[in-house]
């Protein structure tokens, strides 16, 4: 990976153990139910006001096989980071696939216990849920993630009715 990309993957492990100190600050402070809620919160705002600039019109639109190919972007760096893939595309439904996660990877290597990278793993893709279903408006579904010990994290992703 070119010195960038590795400079980028660097700043989204950064972004990671913030998350982590974080989660444990308001957790300690206010609850775990309470610290989720905060940090979901924020999180899908931030992925709906991102994809609201970062996505095309057509996309925006609803298209959602634009949504998809712009969300598994060929992009060297994304490749790098999450190496997403579209999986199945109909006019309706986008399964999409990613296979790294640099999150959940910092979060292992800070050793939290397996709970709590399950834990930020599920408040982290609240981005995902702030890009299809805030900004994109679709309907998402998680069918697995890296942060539950599966091999690739696989969202579904639905076209909204009417």
């Amino acid at each position: 990976m070119s010195e960038v990309g590795e400079k980028v993957a660097q700043a989204t492990r950064q972004r990671a153990a913030v998350y982590a100190h974080l989660f444990l600050v308001l957790r300690k402070r206010l609850g775990e139910r309470e610290a989720v809620d905060l940090m979901s919160e924020a999180i899908y705002n931030f992925g709906r006001e991102k994809s609201k600039r970062n996505y095309s019109s057509m996309a925006r639109s609803g298209d959602l096989a634009q949504a998809a190919r712009e969300f598994a972007s060929p992009d060297p760096v994304k490749q790098h980071q999450f190496a997403p893939r579209v999986v199945s595309l109909t006019p309706d439904e986008a399964v999409i696939a990613m296979s790294k996660c640099p999150l959940v990877d910092e979060w292992r290597a800070m050793g939290l216990p397996e709970k709590d990278v399950e834990t930020l793993c599920r408040v982290a893709h609240s981005v995902d849920f702030g890009t299809w279903e805030g900004a994109l408006g679709c309907a998402l579904c998680f069918e697995g993630t890296r942060g539950e010990g599966k091999d690739e994290c696989v969202l579904r992703v639905k076209k909204a009715r009417g």
